[in-house]
């Protein structure tokens, strides 16, 4: 089996494993999520010396710096032509061992070697670890995982399809740092000021699939960053095996795509209810007819996805408050400047019973709160955003639960104050539960409720259950991630003042036995 499917199997078995819990009255039945640094995989795997513990005060602390298995067909009414997907198909999984980005199996080159990289709105260009000595990550073994997990690097001279961009192609963007004409292309990129990636730009294949039942084969040549040397959190645990970069820049990969005719210059990205489910990711997919919609405009120079907020309401009641926030895959949890940070946190506030902590100054989050200790679920009034053009959006998880010392569950508004990053950046936490649509030829933002893989109109071969995880950890982009978070699963959560069928947040839905069993089945496929 290909090493870089391998790694994905084995992180997605980590963060992702099913057991009974309990039956509820309405007859449905449950399961528990074991994430890779619980108490069960930390015995197995002998890390009970190695991190804090479970759903601690301790372990939030350290994150404040932070397939094949499915595929979908019968896609949104928009699409005139079949969306593509990844030929190992279209789940992402946030891993939180890899700073708690959303990861996907991708093959690229001649015969193909397949990679796990991080899908990232926030930068554009498609970059593998490659003739990078001693800076490379070969194994996850280096950055800490206590166990040899080898990870593919990228050979341009072991590919037949592989040839180098010359500064004289209108494609070397780095044409300044040029030496000659004839010379191979130079790529310098920061994601922060101790965070990159340097090398030379070069072509090769991708290799992608149709999302039908025909799964037809799709080779594209992309624009590919040989990276030479990462620095930063590339060395530690963040994108190790390469960054596969989603912004507007003529480079991305949706936009080759587009350019190619492959696909409309469009594509989706669906987060589960719960931040740290598994999602799925779709080229050329333009979403619903009935979505909700919202221009964006390209924020420079990171030219990552801008929305203008004209109102935001809280347990009902608007708070008075507009802002223009940039949306960003690559953080967990959201940041805002003031006035909005604290119009909106105390409004929050004001509604919420449970008594509030004292602010912990080592702790990065000012609203957390006691749960009664005979409540049996969490009550928080909704907040509801509203953007150019009058589309709104509910959050369903704008908080996150944790342990205190003495053993009792706390929890957390998901929003921090945006101080050094002077944006407002919306993320994860805000859209979790949603299928969010980057229709860039429209240059619109769409999203609707989605289970990512259970929507009336996503089929799927094997639709993996909406699954109660644990809490994210905490990003503070730049750089767009953190070491791995840990969460005491929370108890059933009951928005006050929610209208229509939406549910009740964190409460996790329990499944037969007989899925069960066929949610092991598409990991055979990798064997």
């Amino acid at each position: 089996m290909d090493v870089a499917r391998q790694v994905f199997v084995l992180l997605s078995v980590l963060v992702v494993s099913w057991v009974f819990e309990r039956c509820e009255a309405s007859g449905k039945f449950g399961f528990e999520v074991h994430h890779i640094f619980s108490d069960a995989v930390k015995q197995s795997l002998g890390l009970d010396d190695l991190v804090p513990e479970q759903g601690s005060l301790e372990y939030f602390k350290v994150l404040a710096h932070r397939d094949r298995l499915i595929r979908g067909r019968g896609l949104a009414s928009n699409n005139e032509d079949t969306p593509v997907t990844f030929d190992g198909g279209n789940l992402t999984v946030s891993i939180k061992l890899l700073g708690s980005l959303y990861y996907a199996n991708v093959s690229v080159g001649t015969p193909p070697s397949s990679f796990l990289v991080a899908l990232d709105t926030g930068s554009d260009l498609f970059w593998l670890p490659c003739n990078c000595g001693t800076t490379c990550i070969r194994d996850l073994e280096d950055i800490g995982v206590p166990q040899s997990v080898p990870l593919n690097l990228y050979t341009p001279n072991a590919s037949t399809t592989s040839s180098s961009i010359r500064c004289s192609d209108k494609r070397c963007f780095g044409s300044k740092k040029c030496s000659s004409p004839k010379s191979i292309c130079p790529y310098q990129i920061s994601y922060s000021n101790s965070t990159g990636t340097t090398g030379t730009l070069l072509q090769d294949v991708l290799h992608l699939a149709t999302e039908d039942e025909n799964l037809t084969p799709v080779k594209t040549n992309v624009t590919l960053g040989c990276g030479q040397k990462q620095t930063g959190l590339f060395q530690r645990n963040n994108s190790v095996n390469g960054v596969l970069g989603l912004g507007i820049k003529g480079y991305s990969v949706p936009s080759l795509l587009a350019k190619a005719n492959i696909t409309a210059d469009s594509f989706s990205m669906c987060f589960g209810r719960v931040i740290g489910n598994v999602g799925r990711i779709s080229f050329g997919d333009k979403g619903y007819t009935d979505q909700e919609e919202t221009p964006f405009i390209s924020v420079a120079p990171s030219t990552a996805y801008g929305l203008n907020v004209t109102g935001v309401s809280v347990g009902g009641d608007p708070v008075g408050t507009r802002l223009f926030a940039k949306f960003d895959t690559g953080s967990s949890f959201t940041h805002l400047m003031e006035p909005a940070y604290g119009v909106l946190t105390k409004s929050f506030d004001d509604l919420v019973e449970d008594k509030r902590r004292p602010v912990d100054p080592e702790l990065p989050f000012e609203f957390c709160y006691d749960l009664s200790p005979n409540a049996t679920s969490i009550e928080f009034p909704f907040v509801e955003m509203t953007f150019v053009g009058g589309s709104k959006i509910i959050l369903n998880n704008p908080f996150f639960t944790a342990r205190t010392q003495e053993g009792n569950v706390m929890y957390c508004l998901g929003v921090l104050k945006s101080v050094g990053l002077k944006i407002n950046v919306i993320g994860q936490n805000f859209v979790a539960g949603y299928r969010i649509v980057f229709d860039r030829e429209r240059m619109i933002l769409g999203w609707k409720p989605s289970l990512c893989f259970e929507d009336e109109s996503l089929e799927s071969t094997t639709p993996p259950p909406e699954i109660e995880a644990p809490a994210p950890s905490v990003t503070a982009p730049p750089p767009r991630s953190l070491p791995p978070a840990v969460s005491s699963t929370p108890p059933p959560i009951d928005p006050r003042n929610s209208t229509g069928n939406r549910g009740t947040g964190g409460a996790a839905n329990l499944i037969p036995l007989a899925s069960q069993l066929l949610l092991l089945l598409p990991l055979l496929a990798f064997l």
